[in-house]
This record gives C-alpha cells, sequence and structure tokens, in this order.
C-alpha cells in the first residue's frame, strides 16, 4: 500500500527534506539536523506540518454529556474556547488514545487522535453514541495542521493572523481554528483550517522566519517534557494511572474504564517514570533497564537530550524517585538513575 501524503509533500522535498513512513505517511523527519532544529524550537521559533493528525467533530445537545462519558474529563466543566488533553479509554481502563478535546461551544466539539487512531477512535465513538444525541463526523481528509512552536511563535502568529491565543484557549478565525496548544512544551499553537488553505499558511510563516521542523525533533522536544507517543509509551494494554497521567481524570463523573481504574488505585503498580543517563550516552526504546543487577523494565523512549545533553529515557518502574539503576546500551552498563519529568 503506497504511503498518504499531505498537500506540503513537494515542500518538505524542495527544503531537502529526509522522508519517513510515519502511520502509512510519508512525513519529513528531518530537514538539516535534529539538533539544530530541536534548538530552534526551543530558542526562536519552528514550524511543523502536522497535517496527518485527525479531526474528528462531535456536534448535538448531548454532545457536552457524550464525550464526558467516553473520556477521562468531564466537559461540564469546560467553557466555550476552552481546550483539554485527556484519555480516552476501553473499559479495561486501557488507553485508546490520547486526545485534545476543543470546546468549540457547549453542542460543538473537535477531537484530534494521533493519526495511527483515527479509524479506531471513530468506531469507539460510534459504538458508545447509542444512547446520545449527537452527530460524530471524521473530517480529517478535509483539513490541515500546523503546529507553530517556540519562543517566537506568539510574535509570528500576531504577524501573520493579527491574533494571540492563551495556553489551552481556542480562537476562530472564519473557518480557521487556532489554539494554544502544542507537542514540545514551549508557547506556541496549533493552526488548524481547510486542506486548500494549507500552503497559503506555511509560505507566509517560513517567509517570516519559522524552521521548518521534522518528526526528529518532534519527538526529542516532546520527550524531554515527558510527553507520552502513542504506540510507543502506551500500546493498548496500559492504563492512564500506569502511564503516571492520573492528573487527566476527572474523577467526580462517570466514565468508560472509570470502575477498572478505581480498582487499580486500590493495588500496587509501576507507573512511568523518567530515566536520565549518567554515563556518556544515548538511550534508545527498548534498551534495558537494571536495578541491583537484575533486568527491572525496558525503555519505552529514549534519545539524547539536545539541552541537557544527556541521554534521556522513560520506562515502566517500580522504584523510587533518585534510585540509581543502570542502562544496557549495545552490551554496556551505563549509569543512570529515576527522575520526576519533565526533564527540564
Amino acid at each position: 500500500m503506497s504511503l498518504r501524503r499531505t498537500p506540503l509533500s513537494n515542500h518538505h522535498r524542495e527544503l531537502g527534506a529526509k522522508m519517513v513512513d510515519f502511520a502509512g505517511w510519508e512525513m519529513p523527519i528531518q530537514y538539516s539536523s535534529i539538533i539544530s532544529e530541536h534548538k530552534s524550537v526551543r530558542e526562536a521559533a519552528g514550524i511543523f506540518d502536522v497535517s496527518h493528525m485527525g479531526q474528528i467533530f462531535v456536534k448535538g445537545s448531548d454532545a457536552v454529556k457524550f464525550l464526558s462519558f467516553v473520556t477521562t474529563w468531564d466537559m461540564l466543566r469546560q467553557k466555550d474556547g476552552d481546550c483539554r488533553y485527556c484519555h480516552i479509554l476501553n473499559h479495561k481502563g486501557q488507553i485508546i488514545d490520547d486526545t485534545i478535546v476543543y470546546t468549540i461551544s457547549n453542542t460543538e466539539y473537535l477531537l484530534v487522535p494521533n493519526a495511527s487512531k483515527i479509524k479506531e477512535i471513530m468506531d469507539w465513538l460510534l459504538d458508545n453514541s447509542n444512547d446520545f444525541n449527537v452527530i460524530i463526523e471524521d473530517l480529517s481528509d478535509s483539513y490541515f495542521c500546523l503546529a507553530l512552536q517556540g519562543p517566537e511563535a506568539p510574535r509570528l502568529l500576531g504577524q501573520h493572523l493579527n491574533t494571540s491565543v492563551n495556553s489551552f484557549q481556542l480562537e476562530t478565525l472564519n473557518d480557521v481554528i487556532v489554539s494554544g496548544t502544542g507537542y514540545t512544551g514551549e508557547k506556541g499553537c496549533e493552526i488548524i483550517g481547510p486542506l486548500d488553505q494549507v500552503e497559503i499558511h506555511w509560505e507566509a510563516l517560513v517567509d517570516m522566519g519559522a524552521i521548518p521542523i521534522g518528526l526528529g525533533a518532534r519527538d526529542t522536544l516532546r520527550l524531554e517534557k515527558g510527553y507520552l507517543l502513542s504506540g510507543q509509551d502506551f500500546k493498548g494494554t496500559e492504563t492512564t494511572l500506569d502511564t503516571n497521567y492520573a492528573w487527566v481524570i476527572d474523577w467526580n463523573h462517570e466514565f468508560i474504564g472509570r470502575e477498572a481504574l478505581v480498582l487499580q488505585k486500590q493495588s500496587d503498580y509501576s507507573k512511568l517514570s523518567g530515566i536520565l543517563l549518567e554515563d556518556k550516552g544515548v538511550l534508545r526504546p527498548g534498551c534495558s533497564v537494571y536495578y541491583n543487577n537484575n533486568k527491572v523494565s525496558e525503555l519505552t523512549s529514549g534519545s539524547l537530550s539536545p539541552i541537557l545533553r544527556k541521554g534521556i529515557g522513560l520506562s515502566y518502574i517500580d522504584l523510587d524517585i533518585d534510585s540509581e539503576v543502570t542502562i544496557e546500551v549495545r552490551g554496556k552498563h551505563l549509569n543512570g538513575r529515576v527522575v520526576r519529568t519533565p526533564f527540564l
């Protein structure tokens, strides 16, 4: 099966991007180098083509009740213009996907699932909507999404669209949605709009100085902040509590998976924790983690932090913060310790 392409595919190629298969899409992993692109976002402003992400709209008089039932957050707490990161769980409390829910109004919402989960989330929503007056539409093929991230991003957004947006808030500009969200931990926004407008926004922001950024730096940026990667840090068997993301749960409402999580709270379980490498080296997913010479886990994510200049990773582990561990890297055991995330 041939890979899908975003409308900006030719632009990426003209910029010399290295293209890779990501969730069935041909996407740029880097244009120059991951480290230089990473630093551009931390120090100035970068722009990401993330048009492979999904856009699922939920409308209707029961939209609030429905989304509260199928996510870990009580949407009654949201006001118009609010964005909320939450999890969509199965009945065992296991994460199907993480998503941001955009409150356009109390009868219209937008969900942005991960590219590899769009169909699964759409099917899950439809399967659980029978008792609610809602209309659910997958319009992923009709919308683009660009992420403008970095300390200079608010200035560029103001120049480009003459607007500003607060963290986890959204503004609607005709048929374009601008939200104070992102996957880097920096100031910035994501711009979602009709597919045929993507080149106008991309070219304008690049001309203003936004540096095109690939998926490689996107991964190191999110890892420095301890953000989860779908399909890697959770693969369908992990619960929200396992991932150490209990903060996305509003316990005071009924939702799919709640009963299983309440039971889990009463037991002991490993939680996703940060691993900081003390020795020189680069961590990778799958590296074995040892405690007192016994293998206790493996890394779900791992890389070199361009800012800390140290190896960093995530691992499901039942150890206290500051516990000393070793990580097997290419046959050598390197010293590290358990730390809280974010790494910076």
